[in-house]
């Protein structure tokens, strides 16, 4: 059975991402800012129990960030779905705030 990495879990892009590699077999690892996140992914997705898990990466940039979910878990696949938050008015610079971040997550 595959292991698969999905960032941004609580996406709604993640969220049938998710629900298609479940349903082809795979276990799911979603990575999460926050893990009430993802207690309140498997609340609506009942039948997710058992087949999904979480990993809490605060802030995506952090140089080492994803050390410890990669050291812990042997991950056949990766779907980057995570972005930075849009709804911070702060950030406004397209490539400081949104590209560099989305890339170097």
């Amino acid at each position: 059975m595959p292991k698969t990495l999905v960032t941004g879990a609580n996406g709604f892009v993640a969220a049938h991402i998710i629900d298609r590699l479940i349903a082809e077999g795979h276990t799911v690892t979603g990575s999460v800012r926050d893990p009430a996140k993802g207690e309140e992914i498997l609340d609506v997705h009942l039948d997710w129990q058992g087949k999904l898990d979480f990993v809490t990466i605060a802030d995506y940039t952090v140089p080492g960030t994803w050390d410890a979910a990669f050291k812990d878990n042997d991950f056949d696949f990766v779907v980057h779905t995570a972005a930075p938050l849009l709804d911070d008015p702060r950030l406004s610079d397209f490539e400081k705030d949104f590209l560099i971040p989305s890339v170097n997550g």
